[in-house]
């Protein structure tokens, strides 16, 4: 019997299928689960497409609850593919090793997604998009447009093929290795860091508010900047992390309450 082998063309169909339509099922039941069996299909297909049976037991075992960050998770169904080939061949792998092995990568793989892609490379792209639309406009949105998907689908496609490429062995390697534990927290301080300089860079407040008696004027603005420059800016900073992080206000309720106090501080004269 001829080992099955999946095609580049079944692979290409697996990555898409999940690249553009991994959100598509949402659901509180199983989450992205309907979306990953979808993107099996190509494979399920080629594999065990002369068997009713293993075609149907195939995607009974990816309708469950599954959940991962979608660009950086693009690993997982590179690992599944490679699995079902190997189980399609005779390896003695079960629907619980498949599904076990989805579930050990979610959570570490969400982490780094979740550093990585809205911490750290969306402030970076926008920060960069933000100056140029200053300089030049409409050329600033554009940028973004390009090549934020640009890039998202280059290292989603080069993730998938890792997957892919290593299988079981080469992902329990790497997590018996803590590597992904290492990755994590290497994204986390760099988060960390592009998040304080776009602050730094992008958050200005200053206070009018001055004492005056006779010819001597206390500026409150220049004795906070003597103490320490963007004094008020990095206390806003800490004040939203607080409200975020301590009290749990919405992103919504926060913007809201910074747009009120802005604009009753400069109507007061304060800012």
């Amino acid at each position: 019997m001829a080992e099955k082998k999946l095609s580049t063309a079944a692979l290409k169909k697996i990555f898409w299928n999940w690249f553009l339509f991994n959100g598509c099922s949402q659901s509180g039941e199983r989450m992205q689960g309907i979306a990953f069996a979808q993107a099996m299909t190509p494979a399920i297909k080629e594999l065990y497409g002369d068997s009713k049976e293993e075609t149907v037991s195939a995607l009974k075992r990816h309708l469950v609850l599954f959940n991962v960050e979608p660009q950086i998770g693009s690993v997982i169904p590179g690992v599944t593919a490679a699995l079902e080939e190997q189980r399609a061949n005779g390896a003695d792998l079960d629907d619980d090793t498949i599904n076990t092995v989805k579930v050990a990568l979610m959570g570490p793989l969400s982490g780094i997604g979740d550093t990585l892609v809205p911490g750290t490379l969306v402030p970076i792209l926008l920060a960069i998009s933000i100056g140029i639309t200053q300089a030049a406009g409409v050329a600033g949105p554009l940028f973004y447009m390009i090549v934020y998907p640009l890039i998202t689908v280059l290292y989603a496609w080069f993730l998938f093929k890792i997957g892919y490429n290593t299988g079981l062995e080469g992902i329990n390697k790497i997590m018996g290795a803590g590597t992904i534990d290492i990755v994590t927290t290497a994204l986390n301080i760099l988060g960390l860091l592009v998040m304080g300089s776009l602050g730094a860079g992008y958050i200005t407040l200053t206070t009018k508010l001055a004492y005056t008696s006779g010819k001597m004027s206390l500026q409150l603005q220049k004795i906070l900047d003597s103490i320490m420059p963007n004094l008020l800016p990095l206390a806003l900073v800490f004040f939203v992390y607080w409200l975020l992080s301590k009290k749990k206000k919405s992103p919504i309720f926060v913007m809201l309450m910074i747009f009120v106090v802005a604009g009753v501080g400069v109507l007061l004269g304060i800012f």
